[in-house]
């Protein structure tokens, strides 16, 4: 059995790579938000937020809700 720093390090160098992937979406949802606002494009997309989240179960679905609820802000 690994030790337990061992399991806590790919933890932490995973958490690192999640952390990173987010920051890309939400760079690209800025993007996005200067695109809507430069096309006078509302800003919420129901059924873009709809396609998301019907791929998404469970715990995977509340994470990705507060994935998309950032993005929109930062739109903003």
């Amino acid at each position: 059995m690994k030790n337990l720093d061992s399991l806590r390090n790919k933890i932490d160098r995973i958490d690192e790579k999640i952390l990173n992937l987010i920051k890309k979406r939400l760079d690209l949802a800025k993007e996005i938000g200067r695109y809507k606002k430069e096309s006078k494009l509302p800003l919420k997309d129901t059924k873009r937020e709809k396609e998301i989240l019907d791929k998404k179960i469970g715990v995977y679905k509340k994470i990705w809700k507060l994935i998309i609820e950032e993005s929109k802000k930062v739109q903003k």
